[in-house]
């Protein structure tokens, strides 16, 4: 029987109580540190700003994450094309890029219409500690699901089931231990656990928490309210707003920025 256990906590927090080469598996989908806010509306947005977005530090993180890892253990590690350039400078030994798998959903944003072309694909980076091993049938880097449907997202950034399971079984065994610190919803629970495969959530906001709780029907951990959460102040007057499009700022979140940078100090 799977082993399933769920904590709100820090993701760094998390990673440093594990044993060392205890982990077969880090996938995750971490903040990309671009205070990321969904663009699906239906009358008002219905999700909140990602908790702790715009503090992610990629580095810091990847230091932490290689030491539970097992020798022979893999993390992945959604991204994006923006962020994808600055988090592979980034990567610390013992760790080692080994592949960019690109992720085609079935539909693209809409984004700038006129001046750019539709986003249609996400960033599974690979990263491999030691020499690791494929399970079963060798698929080409190039992977075709489709994306959640906006009206059955829980979480802003979920992730399909169907990829997960994919990078779960190509890269572990039954019984081995899979570690998600930023776990959302729980989709990493539901492929882990359908693989026949332990798993360890974690996230650090109460109502995602409870939400993955619920979804893999386990105990709800007591858990402690988070802060509210908002993007930091820049204490300029009329200083020109960074370019969206380099930095992938959400438009929502580019109109606050606008409007804190040139109110009063």
């Amino acid at each position: 029987m799977t082993q399933v256990e769920i904590r709100q906590q820090e993701a760094t927090q998390l990673l440093r109580s594990l044993a060392p080469g205890s982990a077969q598996i880090i996938l995750t989908d971490p903040p990309y540190g671009i205070a990321y806010h969904s663009g699906h509306y239906k009358d008002k947005n219905p999700h909140a700003p990602v908790a702790r977005d715009w503090n992610f530090q990629i580095g810091s993180f990847l230091n932490v994450a290689a030491q539970p890892l097992k020798e022979g253990g893999v993390i992945y590690l959604f991204c994006r094309w923006d962020v994808y350039p600055l988090w592979v400078q980034q990567i610390p030994p013992p760790l080692k890029l080994k592949n960019a798998i690109i992720w085609v959903k079935d539909n693209w944003s809409a984004g700038d219409l006129t001046g750019n072309f539709g986003y249609q694909y996400e960033i599974l980076m690979m990263l491999t500690k030691g020499r690791h091993t494929i399970r079963g049938h060798r698929y080409p880097n190039v992977w075709p699901f489709p994306r959640v449907p906006s009206k059955s997202l829980t979480h802003p950034t979920e992730k399909p089931v169907p990829v997960l399971q994919r990078a779960i079984i190509a890269s572990s065994d039954e019984g081995d231990l899979i570690v998600d610190p930023f776990c959302g919803s729980g989709s990493t629970g539901t492929a882990a656990v359908s693989t026949n495969r332990n798993v360890l959530l974690g996230d650090i906001d109460p109502k995602m928490v409870r939400l993955t709780a619920e979804r893999l029907d386990v105990p709800c951990p007591e858990m402690v309210d988070a802060e509210p959460e908002s993007m930091p102040v820049d204490p300029c007057y009329n200083l020109e707003p960074p370019d969206p499009n380099l930095w992938g700022i959400h438009p929502e979140d580019l109109a606050e920025w606008i409007k804190r940078s040139t109110g009063p100090a």
